[in-house]
Order: structure tokens, then sequence, then C-alpha cells
């Protein structure tokens, strides 16, 4: 049975339960994240490749297309 997701596949490292909500473009993964794929910046279960080594790009790649959550302040 396959399912339909209305954003893309990539999950990101910052917590593991983010994902990018870009539109899928192909494979299930939003244009930026399959360009990376393309690129081999991604491996095909959408991991980070571990041979990336530029931080900054891993950084980018992580945030791309998560929404901030807004902050909840509870004054005592």
């Amino acid at each position: 049975m396959k399912t339909f997701r209305d954003h893309c596949r990539f999950r990101t490292s910052v917590g593991g339960v983010l994902f990018c909500q870009d539109p899928p473009y192909e494979h299930g993964l939003c244009r930026f994240h399959y360009e990376a794929y393309l690129r081999g910046e991604l491996l095909a279960n959408g991991q980070i490749n571990e041979l990336l080594s530029d931080q900054d790009r891993r950084r980018e790649i992580n945030r791309h297309g998560i929404r901030e959550q807004p902050l909840d302040y509870i004054l005592e």
C-alpha cells in the first residue's frame, strides 16, 4: 500500500522528528533535497552522506524546509 505525503521525505537529524515541509518533487524529496541526492550529498535512504565534510553544507541540508516551531514560555 502506497502512502502519499504532502511534504518532502527528508527527516532532519535535529531531533529526528521534523520533516522538510517543501512539496515532493522526485522520489519523495523536494527539489532542494533531490538535487543534494544527485550530487551524492544524500544517500538513497535520505540520510546525509557521511563523506560530506563541509559542516556549513550539512547544516544547510539539515535545516532546509524546516519551519521554526513557536516556543511556549511558562512564566512562574
